[in-house]
């Protein structure tokens, strides 16, 4: 089909619009920075023709500054406005948080935990949780730890061991984790292991409550520390 062609700049330049931010999680007046409208228009057939039509545009949320991608295009044989959004996004998507101070491979990890869960991916996302784990353990050094042991005749003992399970008892140990932060870790061994031996999927409700107790872990190991350093430092200031 041969087309014509038509290019429009900044036609919808400076109107607002309300679009779901992917930083504010929910409707927000959104500004137009830039666009260019490509319309275009069919010559193949004498007696009609079909045409359309699609805005392209750099937008800016008016709350959180953040700045996205949107089309809105048109075509004569359909009814309707067509919207796409990108980065993109929903109400049920998760958002990555801002933890600069967890190491880098962690942050990675996370970072793919979060696009696999948001791409309904959740086996992978499962074992990523599992990953973040066995990286926490690897980052501070921990090899094993001691866990309750069922000997079959009803009677438990404590044995160090070196699997995963340890080494989360470990981190428990070394003071890196609460008991009750080690015990949610516990939960996400099992949700890995079930993935990753069993294929088990996980269901979405059961993943993403997962990932907000590892972005709490996180925090608390990672975060917190530093800014309780830096709030050191600036009473001390105050006080010379």
């Amino acid at each position: 089909m041969k087309a014509k062609r038509k290019y429009t700049e900044n036609e919808t330049k400076g109107k607002e619009i309300d679009v779901l931010c992917p930083e504010c999680h929910r409707d927000t007046r959104h500004k137009i920075l830039q666009s260019v409208n490509d319309y275009w228009q069919s010559d193949d057939h004498p007696e009609y023709y079909v045409d359309g039509a699609t805005d392209y545009q750099i937008i800016e949320c008016q709350g959180c500054l953040t700045i996205s991608f949107r089309t809105e295009g048109w075509f004569s044989e359909e009814d309707g406005i067509s919207v796409s959004l990108y980065p993109e996004r929903s109400i049920d998507r998760l958002i990555t948080k801002d933890i600069y101070r967890v190491p880098r491979k962690l942050r990675r990890i996370y970072r793919e935990v979060i696009d696999s869960y948001n791409n309904e991916l959740h086996t992978l996302c499962a074992a990523g949780l599992r990953a973040i784990i066995e990286g926490i353990c690897s980052e501070k050094n921990i090899k094993d730890g001691e866990v309750e042991i069922d000997d079959g005749e009803g009677n438990i003992k404590m044995k160090r061991i070196k699997n995963l399970q340890g080494k989360i008892s470990g981190l428990a140990e070394k003071g890196v984790l609460t008991k009750s932060n080690a015990d949610f870790l516990h939960e996400h061994r099992f949700l890995g292991n079930e993935a990753l031996h069993e294929l088990t999927q996980p269901y979405s409700d059961e993943l993403r409550l997962a990932i907000e107790i590892i972005e709490h872990v996180l925090e608390n190991i990672y975060e917190l520390p530093f800014k309780a350093r830096k709030l050191k430092t600036i009473k001390k200031k105050r006080q010379k």
